[in-house]
């Protein structure tokens, strides 16, 4: 397939750079082949956004029975402490699960509610309810984020040396406040039900529409809207994530793009990892973060919005990297002291205000449900939710990846660290070769065979180029293993190199936006 080219960048009459692309089915079906046509445009920005064609959207299987089985365990409490653009986010797990009516529940109570900047107070949510929203919400919300601004601001902002202690500290805080507050023996009966729902295996029929109910609300510019809240409100509240949970939305009738079925080579790994070659759900709430970070093993990786409000994406356009890397060290220069491979932490974040001041360009993009979002290797990423949503993602590989990953490091610190032995690829792909080597070594003495018999030749015959090749293979074969392991040795991450970067010289040319 020849080189694909956007359709338009993200906000592009105000400079945005992140590629849109609005396939064809045609162009859409074969996910390898269009993802290997437009690679040179996401190499160079990050990440890209991918519109499917509407015949797709439209055969898509309703997941209302799926979501009534699927339970968020375990969300995660996301305590964000810092100030003037510096934070670090310390992940506090809440340990009950939630249906999805509950999780809706949650979601619609006032401090977990986005403003209603620049709206009618009689503006509906964000997705759709059955029931009728507290008459006070968000006039409470409001005067309670005033309140704890006042309070924060009577505070001394922590220093660079004291952030992480700090969000540990506030966050075990938060915790033992949690476990000593006794409620009423009602509440104790309701909470205690609603978990032992949560907890079996029970469908619980949804009532509420999940679907994104006014979606022309998220223009570009009621998102920087948004987004000037979101960073001046960030340490005020703290938004629940249900993040990394295993499983899918997809079913097996979605031949194209399936998620859970990617045309990719992690499909030849033998051992399955949620995450890499199986994907996660991520139910999200407003605010809910993930910090800056790559992927495991600098992989690609891609992000479906299946329903819900939009997410707000942040990318550092890959000629940035290792300045961008540099910063970070500067700014946290204990936690890279101590880990080499900190970013992988997936808990440090900085503001685009405060990169643009460092020189770093930060791309913005909003995706909306329905659209796909994929980030490249070495390609910075960061982001938030809107509100209440559902998001489905897992890496994968193109073939080009197989250098970059011999090179790729794996922080020791965390226990769910991946490392993947690339070899495993490379003796595949012998094999592959070698089994084509054969099939025309076949046609070769079939049509041999046609000759005449009686004509022969007295040449000396040496090993054919064929011979020494799989010689050559195999004994490079038999030194290879085949294993997913978690890294042992922290070494710092190498940089990408010249061949893996797409130099801004060389950046595709942008095409005007089509009307």
């Amino acid at each position: 397939m020849d080189l694909i080219e956007p359709a338009e960048y993200y906000d592009q009459a105000n400079g945005g750079q992140i590629p849109v692309f609005r396939p064809t089915m045609e162009q859409f079906k074969d996910f390898k082949s269009f993802m290997e046509a437009i690679d040179p445009y996401g190499r160079h920005s990050g990440i890209v956004k991918v519109i499917p064609p509407r015949e797709w959207k439209d055969k898509l299987p309703d997941t209302k029975h799926r979501l009534e089985r699927i339970r968020v365990r375990n969300p995660i409490i996301q305590h964000i402490m810092g100030s003037r653009g510096m934070y670090t986010q310390t992940n506090v797990e809440k340990r009950r699960p939630y249906t999805i009516a509950q999780w809706y529940k949650l979601c619609e109570q006032s401090e977990h509610q986005p403003p209603n900047i620049g709206c009618d107070r009689t503006t509906r949510p964000i997705v759709t309810p059955n029931r009728k929203r507290d008459k006070v919400g968000n006039n409470n919300n409001e005067v309670e984020q005033q309140k704890q601004r006042q309070k924060q601001e009577q505070q001394k902002p922590p220093s660079a040396n004291t952030r992480s202690k700090s969000a540990a500290a506030a966050a075990a805080a938060a915790a033992a406040t949690t476990a000593t507050i006794s409620p009423s023996k009602n509440k104790r009966q309701i909470l205690s039900d609603e978990i032992a729902l949560a907890q079996s295996d029970t469908a619980v029929p949804l009532q509420q529409d999940l679907q994104c109910s006014n979606p022309e609300k998220y223009t570009v510019d009621y998102c920087k809207e948004l987004e000037r809240n979101y960073w001046r409100n960030l340490t005020f509240t703290q938004p629940m994530y249900g993040a990394d949970m295993a499983g899918t939305l997809f079913d097996n009738s979605v031949r194209a793009w399936n998620v859970n079925s990617l045309d990719n080579m992690l499909n030849r790994l033998d051992v399955s990892v949620p995450g890499v070659n199986e994907p996660y759900l991520y139910f999200g709430m407003w605010k809910a973060t993930f910090a800056w970070h790559v992927e495991d093993m600098d992989l690609y990786s891609i992000n479906y919005l299946h329903f819900g409000a939009p997410k707000q994406w942040y990318a550092i356009p890959t000629t940035h990297t290792k300045k961008f890397e540099s910063v970070m060290q500067n700014i946290f220069p204990q936690e890279y002291k101590e880990c080499p491979e900190f970013l992988r932490h997936k808990t440090f974040i900085v503001s685009p205000k405060l990169l643009a001041n460092h020189s770093i360009p930060v791309h913005r993009c909003v995706q909306h449900e329905g659209e796909f979002m994929i980030t490249f290797p070495f390609g910075y990423h960061a982001g938030y939710n809107l509100g209440l949503n559902c998001a489905e993602s897992v890496n994968f590989a193109l073939d080009s990846w197989i250098e970059i990953g011999k090179r790729a490091k794996a922080c020791s610190c965390i226990s769910d660290s991946v490392m993947i032995d690339v070899s495993v690829f490379d003796k595949n792909n012998n094999k592959e070769e070698e089994e084509q080597e054969k099939e025309n070594d076949n046609n070769n003495n079939n049509n041999n065979s046609d000759k005449d018999e009686n004509i022969t030749t007295s040449t000396t015959h040496s090993p054919s180029k064929s011979s020494v090749k799989k010689q050559q293979q195999q004994k490079r074969s038999s030194m290879t293993t085949h294993t997913i392991q978690t890294e042992q040795t922290v070494s710092k991450r190498p940089s990408p190199t010249d061949d893996d970067i797409v130099d801004t010289t060389s950046k595709p040319k942008k095409q005007k936006t089509n009307t």
